[in-house]
């Protein structure tokens, strides 16, 4: 069976790159050809000072994999991933099978909301999601393997908030680290003192290579289910490089399983001003062997 033409595959990857990355640093790399794909880490692309040991990388790349699976499901096809294939080239993350399969009312929805998601880093409406809104989305992320619980914890989320204000106020960032968020556009998120928003941990069993990527997955299916609900959404890595953030998390919430990102949701302020899409490379700078197509 022949598989998916050039414009499918284009318009998979075009989704795929709209994940969010730190920074907006977009560390790809794609590689087309035959009946599969492969997705490579960018490491000209990654930021040393914010993400030095490249878990960040990794998380961006997992987000990435899962709206290409997404936008490769709403056109009529399925996927069969094969992840770190490769122990010889740790820089391959993932190869894609494809075959042919209809797609989910649940998958078409969260097609749609790629284009339209955004990092909302912003103060949120004082009114909290409503429960089954966020069983729905912790469902569908922990369906992918990940732990996910909301930072409720009367330890735990006063610590992580005031980690979030720390970082909001830069204490805990030197001159590099102002540099990359300078090139990259990205503010501090808004700590949430009055409680307007809901903080959902994500954790894993393990803490290698392998659950950051598919740490990511599961970022992408939150944030994805998030905007789809309408909901705001960003993600939150900041506050998780302090250990004792980290351990709090782990111990108090996610019964020992390693946090590997915070995702924050609520309510977008009635008043708030639409944000812009971020700017994301042309598709023949992370891409390899895909021919440009006219769309």
């Amino acid at each position: 069976m022949a598989g998916p033409d050039e414009r499918t595959v284009r318009t998979a990857i075009e989704l795929a790159v709209r994940a969010p990355s730190v920074h907006n640093s977009q560390p790809w790399r794609w590689r087309t050809g035959g009946d599969a794909l492969e997705l490579h880490a960018g490491r000209d692309r990654q930021v040393p000072e914010t993400d030095p040991d490249g878990a960040e990388l990794l998380l961006a790349c997992g987000v990435a994999l899962h709206h290409l699976r997404i936008g490769f499901a709403v056109q009529g096809w399925r996927t069969r991933v094969h992840r770190l294939p490769d122990a010889l080239e740790p820089g391959h993350l993932a190869t894609v099978e494809l075959y042919r399969g209809e797609p989910g009312a649940d998958e078409v929805a969260l097609a749609a909301a790629i284009p339209r998601r955004r990092s909302d880093r912003r103060r949120y409406e004082p009114r909290r999601p409503p429960e089954s809104h966020l069983s729905l989305i912790a469902d569908r992320a922990e369906a992918t393997g990940a732990v996910v619980r909301a930072v409720a914890d009367r330890r735990a989320r006063p610590q992580l908030v005031r980690a979030l204000a720390e970082c909001a106020r830069y204490q805990l960032l030197g001159p590099a680290v102002l540099l990359e968020l300078a090139g990259g556009h990205w503010p501090p998120c808004v700590p949430d003192h009055d409680h307007e928003s809901v903080l959902l941990t994500i954790g894993t069993a393990a803490d290698d290579r392998l659950a950051r990527l598919r740490a990511g997955e599961a970022l992408s299916e939150i944030l994805l289910a998030a905007t789809g609900l309408g909901l705001a959404s960003c993600a939150l890595t900041d506050p998780l490089g302090l250990a004792d953030v980290r351990q709090v998390l782990s111990k108090e919430l996610l019964d020992g399983a390693h946090a590997q990102v915070v995702c924050r949701l609520g309510w977008a302020r009635l008043n708030a001003e639409p944000l812009p899409a971020t700017t994301r490379r042309p598709l023949d700078e992370v891409v390899q062997n895909l021919t440009a197509v006219a769309v």
